[in-house]
């Protein structure tokens, strides 16, 4: 991945352009698609080239440049960097304002989409230092954006109220500076595009699909939204009233947590922040006193986000009431799109009062418009009612099919399940869900996983029995990528799982030699404070333990899977330019990169792999005492060994490690590749492909995509057009290469978005 590792690669050649523009709407809040609906917005300049080296200018009032005109109206392609953008500006505002030729969605090309199909970064500061190439991007760009693009205060004699910017003619020096940062950008663009992969031509036919999906937008019923708003805001002065009322007026408003957390320490209850979890893990416990209980509850409530979302979506709805820009191409390392701004791939998870309720969604929207809190509990009661979790229940619910259309949704039932079984060939497994596909109504995958790993039939374990779901939901949710009692804890957490509950039947189904594997992990975390050990209770823990061990033995192939893809990653990493295959995968090391190709055809990549020599190690505990021995990074045991606090005890295969953007600080980061991971990775890079051949297929039968969420696929249809069964049906007709993949869809169709 560095400077002298990346190849050029052979381009279409193109325009590349880069614009700067001003506008007093803020593009991060309102998004793209109303930055340039605003009649102030306007280009300020253009840098481009076509060769990759000749740089070429535009200003406005200056026609558009001929070379530009006879390119685009030739059919020439047209790239950018986060091209929706350059895409945006050009067709509605240098077309019909500028004269400028009509560019076609099918001209373009994003050479950012390009950057993340290979796990780069998709800032353009972030690609050119990576590939490190001999331009990089400007950093003294940021003010001069500052300076000409937003509008500035107000000078003396002019109308406060009114908007001005900053123009070139007052700043002509900093303004030409401005456009030799515009022409460091188009080279370094350019210079990027030349080094990395171009995307295939069916990952570049998605890109505009994708593309279509975001210009379309999601309408938001912006009536509701406003009124939930209102609503919001009285509810929130009536449980600052109540929380000062339950306090003694120690803790004034909902907004002041260190005061909360001060006064519940001084109740004689341990809390050590505000933070949500803190608060459920206290709120679960039987001994909380009562007054105490209902301030916490007042601040679980006041805090639900669902108020931020509601305030995204009515800042980035256009005049006509559509969210547009909400995905983002490529955007995991895995290939899988993620939502920006409104965020809709992150929705919150209904209560199961809601859920049990099954409340008339007509009915609860008319309500929400009268922005009454008392009209909420008195129609729903006082834990049904409380109007903001009322209000992150019904979140979806904001989003609406225009007059005239109805929404239709289907997501892929237990789909990342079936890929880890179908994948490495789990017979038992894809024999049952083969089965289940042909009649559902035999016992579906959850209940036969409870009944493996508690050594019990379906006819016990039954659809409402609680094992289902705590043990046999949570663990085929949790287990399937590696994970152990830490994964399952986070799953089971999401799922309201008692764990403490478990340990009496896990244990008590248990086979003695499970239980003495259980009890020594345990110990051994314990020493090494690993693992929520100092979260959980040893009876929770080595539930969660045992758990995690009758999963792996019912689960054989997938298991013995994170191994293999481990071996094959090692084994390209050691021999580059050798195809490694794996299951229904390769893997090979080439251009400085790892590539896992996947049963599409399509590739995950990671950049720079390395092999990083581990030893068997030994470290010395808290008493002195040699703790039991693990794998650990040899550099690492070296030095510890020098120390005299780690002993080496032998050789053991070296880990490959990568770089890749992490998803939280999306920072380019180097990590080990251990096969769980990978497994992980690949499993969901599948899913995405099954997701994409399905978007297709409902594409062309005329069903046109608003919305996906990973497994899941949301169209808008004139209403009376089309068939829920034929689509959900249509969606899971497997491409050639999926042969022998269990895969079905359930959905529903209605005005209002729900998750079923």
């Amino acid at each position: 991945m560095a400077g002298a590792q990346a190849q050029e690669v052979e381009q279409v050649k193109g325009l590349e352009i880069d614009f700067e523009t001003r506008s007093p709407v803020d593009l991060r809040k309102h998004g793209s698609a109303n930055y340039f609906d605003h009649p102030l917005t306007q280009p300020l300049m253009a840098s481009y080239t076509f060769d990759g080296k000749t740089v070429k200018r535009w200003r406005p009032p200056e026609p558009c440049p001929d070379d530009i005109r006879h390119h685009v109206e030739a059919g020439g392609t047209v790239s950018a960097h986060n091209n929706s953008f350059e895409r945006g500006l050009w067709q509605k505002i240098l077309t019909p304002r500028y004269g400028w030729p009509v560019l076609h969605l099918e001209q373009c090309r994003c050479t950012a989409a390009t950057a993340a199909a290979m796990s780069l970064p998709r800032d353009l500061e972030g690609v050119g230092s990576v590939l490190g190439l001999p331009i990089q991007k400007d950093k003294a760009g940021a003010a001069l954006i500052r300076k000409f693009s937003i509008p500035r205060r107000a000078r003396k004699g002019e109308d406060p109220n009114g908007i001005y910017f900053n123009e070139p003619h007052e700043f002509p020096e900093d303004f030409e500076r401005f456009h030799d940062y515009c022409d460091v950008d188009v080279l370094t663009e350019a210079a990027a595009d030349r080094r990395m992969v171009p995307l295939s031509s069916e990952e570049q036919a998605l890109w505009v699909l994708d593309q279509k999906i975001s210009d379309r937008g999601i309408r938001i019923d912006r009536r509701s939204a406003r009124s939930a708003l209102a609503l919001a805001e009285k509810a929130k002065k009536l449980l600052d009233r109540e929380l000062r009322l339950v306090t003694g007026g120690y803790v004034p408003s909902t907004t002041q947590p260190g005061k909360l957390v001060e006064w519940v320490n001084s109740q004689g209850i341990a809390m050590g922040s505000a933070a949500m979890p803190e608060i459920e893990d206290l709120l679960s416990t039987n001994d909380l006193p009562e007054h105490v209980r209902r301030a916490l509850e007042i601040r679980q409530e006041a805090a639900k986000t669902s108020v931020a979302k509601l305030r995204a979506m009515l800042n980035r709805a256009s005049s006509d009431g559509r969210v547009r820009g909400s995905f983002l191409f490529a955007a995991t390392g895995p290939g899988r799109w993620v939502s920006v701004g409104v965020n809709f791939t992150n929705m919150p998870r209904p209560r199961r009062e809601f859920d049990d309720a099954h409340p008339d969604l007509p009915t609860l929207f008319e309500a929400i418009r009268q922005e009454d809190p008392d009209l909420l509990r008195f129609m729903y009661g006082d834990v049904l009612g409380r109007p903001l979790h009322l209000i992150s229940d019904a979140i979806r619910g904001f989003i609406t099919a225009a007059p005239g259309h109805d929404l239709l949704q289907a997501d892929y039932s237990g789909i990342q399940g079936a890929i880890a079984a179908w994948l490495p060939n789990e017979e038992w497994k894809l024999a049952a869900l083969h089965e289940i596909l042909t009649d559902p109504s035999l016992p579906d995958m959850y209940r036969r996983t409870a009944a493996g790993i508690m050594n019990m039939s379906t006819d016990v374990i039954t659809k409402k029995h609680p094992l289902r779901q705590s043990v046999g939901k949570v663990a085929e949710l949790a287990l399937g990528f590696g994970g152990g009692v830490s994964a399952f804890h986070t799953m089971a957490q999401g799922y309201h799982v008692d764990l403490g509950s478990l340990y009496e039947p896990v244990w008590a189904a248990a086979e003695e030699d499970r239980r003495e594997k259980a009890v020594k992990r345990y110990e051994k975390c314990v020493l090494t404070g690993d693992a929520k050990t100092d979260v959980l209770t040893r009876e929770a823990w080595i539930a969660c333990e045992i758990i995690k061990i009758g999963w792996r033995a019912t689960n054989p192939a997938i298991a013995g899977a994170w191994h293999a893809i481990e071996r094959a990653i090692r084994e390209a990493v050691q021999n580059p330019g050798t195809v490694v295959h794996v299951f229904k995968c390769a893997y090979i090391v080439r251009m400085g990169f790892l590539w896992c190709r996947l049963p599409s055809g399509r590739c995950i990549a990671y950049g720079s792999p390395r092999l990083k020599d581990q030893v068997w190690a030994c470290a010395k505990g808290p008493g002195g005492e040699w703790l039991p021995s693990e794998v650990m990074d040899r550099d690492l045991a070296e030095r510890g060994a020098v120390k005299g606090l780690i002993k080496i005890e032998g050789e053991t295969s070296p880990k490959a490690t990568v770089i890749g953007v992490n998803a939280t600080t999306r920072k380019l980061t180097r990590f080990g590749l251990y096969g769980g991971l990978a497994f992980q990775n690949t499993v969901m890079g599948i899913e995405r492909d099954f997701l994409v051949n399905g978007m297709w297929k409902a594409e062309a039968a005329g069903y046109p995509i608003i919305a996906h969420v990973y497994d899941e696929m949301v169209c808008e249809v004139p209403r009376g057009f089309g068939d829920l069964a034929f689509f959900e049906k249509l969606i899971c007709e497997l491409p050639e290469w999926g042969a022998g993949m269990p895969l079905s869809a359930g959905g529903w169709r209605g005005k209002r978005y729900r998750k079923e």
